[in-house]
């Protein structure tokens, strides 16, 4: 078969211009067609593959330090993948020759053979499986920088069927080959949802900000989108995918503008808490006012804010993210000195992250490090590992007792 290749070193006699150096290390060349790994797996003619901003590091020559110790030059690039099955191994059910097809180019433990997962791959994060250099594969994150499995700058790769999603008649080839990049922008937007009219900042308006725009707004339509944009078309695209804001990257002061819509954000949350019969949008309203006064340094208020906000969790449907609430009183506790109930209620979060399988979401990473530290500063590492555990095991009541004794704190300390 005929495959774009690309090589480790530069192709001699070949020329590139600077901008693009890595042209001058890929080939058109005659390749053997894949062997399939296993019969569940197929082989599927490429009939469009997407140039992703990674394949655009190969040709700008950009080192890639987190990929580059698993995959082995050359490599047939391509992982944004649409085609057609060409062949099926033996154990293959479901699927025919000539059915078009979305293809996930995940390698993980079971693409590499190993029967008993990763700890990443059984949370579905097989991008970072643990395993990415082992197994029957060569070293490769995905199809597309794996040798075994070529690519979809290639006539044909390999993949495992379980991977395959059937492409209906009614979506254009144009568009199936959107979906494995969409996808990936989905994933991020469902792992980080936003919250009603909740203000998010989308950071540069090629086709992945484009896509994070359209799942922001599949996922949450009333939130809020700002988009920063470098040329005109992108604008226009990002506006018509229902971005309310457009920043332009080569006209505006960028971080000025971003400031200015953050400064809603507070409004927002208080417009948010008038719609008291939703308790979880009382509870976010809460959060996000505590969240601004830990800001400004008002702790009593911060403490007040983020204890409401757990009552109002608790009282509500159960909604998950109360552990947010106890971030911020456990940044609160560690300000004015209760690092031991800062302690506690770090334990309490680290518990329900577990129960609950996610982590910590953007916006409450900075004040768990800071209690954190203050926590690692203030107290022996014994004491700190104990006082976690005594938090993982407080019941409900027990965290709103901790709770209200940090607000009584926090306002005889602003006295």
């Amino acid at each position: 078969m005929k495959a774009i290749v690309f090589h480790g070193e530069r192709i001699p006699g070949q020329t590139a211009p600077d901008f693009l150096p890595g042209l001058s290390h890929l080939t058109l060349t005659e390749v053997a067609t894949p062997d399939l790994p296993s019969e569940d797996w197929v082989v599927v003619k490429s009939k469009i593959a997407g140039i992703c901003g990674s394949d655009l590091g190969f040709l700008q020559g950009k080192p890639m330090p987190a990929a580059e110790p698993y995959f082995q030059l050359p490599v047939i690039p391509g992982h944004e993948l649409f085609g057609e099955i060409e062949a099926v191994g033996k154990r293959v059910k479901g699927f025919r020759n000539g059915q078009r097809v979305s293809v996930d180019p995940s390698l993980g433990c079971k693409e590499r053979g190993f029967k008993k997962l990763c700890l990443q791959c059984r949370n579905g994060n097989l991008g970072i499986c643990e395993r990415l250099a082992e197994g029957r594969l060569k070293p490769g994150i995905l199809i597309g920088t794996c040798r075994d499995t070529g690519g979809g700058w290639g006539e044909y790769f390999v993949a495992p069927s379980y991977r395959l999603h059937p492409v209906p008649d009614k979506i254009e080839d144009d568009e199936a080959s959107l979906v494995e990049p969409f996808a990936v922008c989905l994933r991020a937007v469902l792992n980080n949802p936003p919250l009603r009219k909740e203000l998010v900042v989308v950071i540069g308006a090629g086709t992945i900000g484009l896509m994070n725009i359209a799942a922001l707004k599949a996922v949450e339509p009333t939130c809020r989108v700002a988009c920063i944009a470098k040329y005109p078309f992108q604008a226009k695209l990002a506006r018509k995918l229902g971005a309310e804001y457009v920043i332009d990257a080569q006209g505006d002061d960028v971080m000025h503008r971003i400031g200015e819509l953050a400064q809603t954000m507070e409004e927002q949350a208080v417009e948010l808490f008038q719609n008291i019969d939703d308790s979880s949008n009382a509870a976010a309203a809460l959060f996000y006012q505590g969240m601004f006064a830990a800001e400004r340094g008002e702790w009593d208020v911060a403490a007040e804010k983020y204890d409401l906000s757990l009552q109002s969790w608790f009282r509500g449907d159960g909604d998950q993210t109360w552990f947010k609430a106890l971030v911020g009183l456990a940044d609160v506790a560690a300000a004015i000195g209760r690092v031991e109930s800062s302690a506690r209620f770090l334990g309490a979060v680290d518990q329900l992250l577990s129960e609950l399988g996610t982590e910590l979401m953007p916006f409450d990473r900075p004040a768990h490090e800071r209690a954190t530290g203050a926590c690692i500063r203030a107290l022996e590492p014994g004491r700190f590992a104990l006082l976690k555990e005594e938090g993982s095991a407080l019941s409900t009541e027990a965290l709103l007792a901790e709770s209200s004794e940090v607000v009584e704190a926090a306002r005889a300390s602003d006295q």
